[in-house]
C-alpha cells in the first residue's frame, strides 16, 4: 500500500455534528467524509465530484490527534429565520440571531492517505511536497483556515502487520480490537459519517475510539501499518 502523510492545523476547527439542531456541537476530529473533502480541496475537485474516489474498496485513510482536544465556545451569527429566509426580506432590527457553537482550539492532526488511483496519489504528493493547494483547505468551515505540511517528503510503501499488545498512535476503528485501558489517559468514543453516495447521503457511519490528549491507545491484538514512526490503523 502506498501512503502519503501530512499534518494539518489551524487556530480553530468546527466539525459540526449533523444530528444536533439547537446546540451546535463539534466532533473532536474530522470525520472520514470531512477528510475526503480536505484532500479533494487540495487536489481541486469541486463539491460532490469526488465521492467515488473515497469508497471503501479504493481508498484508506488514517488520522492521528497531535494537539490535545480543547473545546471553546464561540457565537455564530445566523439569519433569524423566524422573520425571513433572506436578509433582504427582513425589515428593521433583529435580522441576525446568535447561536453558541463548540469549536476546537489549536487543533492539529496527522492525516494518512492511500488511494488506488496512482495518478491522483502522485498529484497529491506533488502538491503537498510543494506546499500548494488548488483551493484553500479549512477545518470544517471556511472561517477555520488551515495550514499543512507533508511528512518526510515521500510516499510510504507499507504492508499490514499484526501484533499483540501494540500501541496505536492513530484513532482506532471500534472493531479493530480490544482496548487495554491505561491509567491517566482520557478515552472517548465517537460515531461519524464514513462514506457518501452520489446523492450526498451518508451510506455508512464509522465508530472510533480516541485518546483526547493524543496519546497512543494500546490494543490486545490488531492489524495496523507502521508509517514512519507511527503505528496506524487505516479505515
Amino acid at each position: 500500500m502506498n501512503i502519503v502523510a501530512f499534518d494539518i492545523w489551524g487556530d480553530y476547527a468546527y466539525f459540526r455534528r449533523g444530528y444536533t439542531t439547537t446546540s451546535t456541537i463539534s466532533y473532536p476530529f474530522p470525520s472520514r467524509t470531512t477528510i475526503a473533502g480536505i484532500i479533494s480541496c487540495i487536489l481541486g475537485y469541486s463539491r460532490d465530484s469526488y465521492y467515488e474516489l473515497f469508497q471503501p474498496e479504493n481508498s484508506k485513510i488514517g488520522l492521528k490527534i497531535i494537539n490535545p482536544i480543547k473545546n471553546t465556545r464561540i457565537n455564530l451569527n445566523y439569519i433569524n429565520t423566524k422573520l425571513g429566509m433572506n436578509l433582504s426580506d427582513i425589515e428593521g432590527n433583529g435580522k441576525r440571531t446568535q447561536v453558541p457553537a463548540e469549536f476546537i482550539k489549536d487543533p492539529k492532526y496527522r492525516i494518512y492517505v492511500s488511494l488506488d488511483d496512482e495518478k491522483i496519489m502522485k498529484q497529491l504528493y506533488t502538491l503537498l511536497n510543494e506546499h500548494k493547494s488548488i483551493y484553500t483547505p479549512c477545518l470544517g468551515i471556511s472561517e477555520c483556515l488551515a495550514d499543512f505540511k507533508i511528512i518526510d517528503n515521500k510516499i510510504y510503501t507499507v504492508k499490514p502487520q499484526k501484533d499483540e499488545n501494540v500501541s496505536i498512535d492513530s484513532i482506532v476503528l471500534k472493531d479493530s480490537g480490544r482496548i487495554q485501558i491505561e491509567k491517566g489517559k482520557r478515552y472517548g468514543v465517537v460515531k461519524s459519517p464514513g462514506f457518501f453516495n452520489n446523492n450526498r447521503s451518508v451510506s455508512e457511519f464509522l465508530e472510533f475510539y480516541y485518546e483526547s490528549k493524543g496519546n497512543p491507545i494500546k490494543l490486545e491484538s490488531c492489524e495496523y501499518y507502521n508509517i514512519g514512526e507511527d503505528n496506524v490503523i487505516m479505515y
